[in-house]
């Protein structure tokens, strides 16, 4: 199996050499490059071709964001974790808009930063479950449903499952599906609602009002 390809883009180099270090010892990871700045993040992109880039948001020419979304318009392929201090709900939604794969605080363990970008590479969203309850809660619900979904009664639910925070194999179990048949639905999702990740569609459900989540406090 090929290794997978990561591009590193983070201003601050004790960090990204440091992270760069933690990886190259995972086996079946390679670190293809390293960037600083958001253009540098974009021709990254381009002329390496990685599966994920590690991504900030703060950088001394722009936003994370920004390249962010050019990289996903440009080669949608590529899998984009942000890993960032900022945990602003703002930049959170603007992040999911921009078609991100995963969503990490920089306070997270080493552990936690290969196991997202595993999960990137295989096109599973990984999102802290405080900063994904941030998120699904800063969503505006309309009182009554939205258009008909696009969707069908059972990719219907598998996005109710994602908005949980479950993973393809969870999704599985607790529909009775093997995971192909989930990886399946999630394509077909994706395709259907025209996004590039399931944390994207999972906002899409949830502001036209096709899915609900738990209030706090519900039983």
């Amino acid at each position: 199996m090929a290794s997978i390809r990561v591009l590193i883009v983070d201003d601050h180099a004790v960090f990204s050499d440091a992270l760069a270090t933690i990886l190259r010892t995972e086996p079946g990871m390679e670190v293809v490059g390293k960037g600083a700045t958001v253009q540098e993040a974009i021709n990254g992109a381009r002329a390496l071709q990685p599966d994920v880039v590690l991504l900030d948001v703060h950088m001394p020419d722009g936003s994370g964001i920004e390249a962010a979304a050019t990289i996903k318009k440009e080669r949608p392929q590529t899998q984009i974790v942000i890993l960032t201090s900022d945990e602003e709900e703002s930049v959170l939604r603007s992040a999911v808009q921009a078609g991100v794969t995963g969503y990490l605080s920089k306070h997270e363990s080493a552990a936690q930063v290969v196991q997202a970008v595993r999960s990137a590479a295989q096109g599973e969203a990984l999102i802290a479950p405080y900063m994904l309850a941030r998120l699904l809660r800063g969503i505006q619900k309309p009182d009554d449903p939205g258009p008909a979904t696009p969707l069908t009664p059972r990719e219907l639910a598998v996005l109710r499952e994602l908005s949980l925070g479950y993973d393809n194999e969870m999704v599985g179990r607790r529909l009775t599906m093997s995971p192909n048949t989930v990886r399946t639905h999630v394509q077909n999702i994706l395709a259907k609602l025209k996004v590039h990740s399931k944390l994207e569609a999972v906002s899409r459900g949830i502001r036209e009002g096709w899915i609900r989540i738990p209030q706090e406090g519900a039983a």
